[in-house]
């Protein structure tokens, strides 16, 4: 167990947060809202419900082997061979799923901003500017993630404010309108939407009053479900049902949308470029942190430098594999799916069902 525990609760709170929300929040109306149509906002409140339950069975998987790290805990549950697949795996996950994340960021960069700069030299500047932020340790991390909370959240909320003009909030019925089937497909795609939830693992060790953790746990998921919801609601009643299916990211184009004669900001899409890329970083550098830890302490590593350069190539490929955007979401749909079932649901409840005695926690060092 690490002794070095200086996380407070509102440090958690805030990686969670910040780590779970992520550009994917621009796209999320369309995606819940093509699978469950006016009731998008209904089943983000039982996927927020879902996902509780997956932090609180991770939390507690945590805290049955002493808030040990990820990797000791796999390798001392496991063993060296079946703990190091599975590390392996976990990180495959988050590697891919920043990659993708990358792809996307980059993608609406590049229609707003800088339409003549290759792919790859941004790809090559995001990654090293990750490597740059990330390379000092989980309290620095966490300190950004602080800060980042606040940069993030008070923008979002008054321009959220500044539709109300235009939004209609008739538009959000009917409710309870969809199909069995429609609702299973909704949640599949809503509750990946909270898979920042992993930083648990790097983060839990490291906190000070650990008898906070469940409780702090809960608030996250609330703000993030609420979040979410509001979002949803919002875009439903700004464009309705039928446009926001057939937007590509309904959030910027909500943004886009807010027309105040006389006000200092004549053109919102530097605001948008400055709300996207402060919510893709996030999500960023504290996933690519975990994936680098993870890492790290699997090959006995000293400096968390290294396992960061050692992922870089990866995500690079994979971020400039997809050709467009339409198959950076192809890619997505056919691999993360199965990658998140296993590093949400089967990790996490593997380590619970396998619950070590206290006695071979002292004889394994815990």
């Amino acid at each position: 167990m690490n002794d070095k525990e200086f996380i407070t609760p509102y440090g958690l709170f805030a990686t969670i947060v910040v780590t779970v929300i992520g550009v994917g929040v621009f796209s999320f109306p369309r995606d819940v809202t093509a699978n469950a149509g006016t009731d998008g906002w209904i089943i983000t409140l039982v996927s927020g419900a879902i996902s509780y339950l997956l932090i609180f069975i991770a939390i507690k998987a945590i805290k049955n082997n002493n808030y040990g790290k990820l990797y000791y805990i796999l390798r001392f549950n496991f063993g060296g061979l079946i703990g190091s697949i599975l590390a392996l795996i976990f990180i495959a996950y988050n590697i891919f799923a920043v990659s993708i994340g990358m792809r996307v960021f980059i993608e609406v960069i590049k229609m707003y901003l800088l339409q003549r700069t290759p792919t790859e030299f941004l790809t090559l500047v995001t990654i090293l500017t990750g490597i740059y932020i990330i390379r000092g340790e989980v309290g620095n991390l966490v300190k950004f993630n602080e800060l980042a909370f606040w940069i993030m959240f008070i923008p979002i909320i008054l321009v959220l404010l500044l539709t109300l003009n235009k939004a209609d909030f008739t538009n959000i019925f009917p409710i309870l309108n969809s199909t069995p089937n429609e609702y299973v497909k909704a949640l599949s795609t809503t509750v990946y939407s909270f898979g920042g939830i992993g930083i648990v693992y790097l983060i839990l060790p490291f906190m000070k009053n650990k008898k906070s953790i469940p409780k702090i746990a809960v608030k996250s998921i609330v703000f993030i479900t609420i979040f979410y919801a509001v979002i949803v609601v919002f875009c439903l009643a700004v464009f309705a049902k039928e446009q926001t299916k057939t937007l590509l990211w309904p959030t910027i184009t909500l943004i886009k949308s807010i027309d105040i004669p006389g006000t200092f900001i004549e053109r919102w899409e530097g605001v948008v470029m400055a709300l996207w890329a402060i919510f893709y970083f996030t999500t960023f550098i504290n996933s690519y942190y975990l994936s680098a830890d993870v890492l790290k302490d699997m090959f006995k590593l000293h400096d968390i430098k290294l396992s960061s350069a050692l992922i870089m190539p990866f995500i690079y490929a994979i971020a400039l594999y997809p050709e467009n955007i339409a198959e950076v979401y192809d890619v997505s749909n056919s691999v993360l799916p199965y990658l998140s079932i296993f590093s949400l649901v089967i990790l996490p409840l593997l380590l619970f069902i396998k619950k070590p005695s206290k006695k071979d926690l002292k004889e394994g060092g815990y």
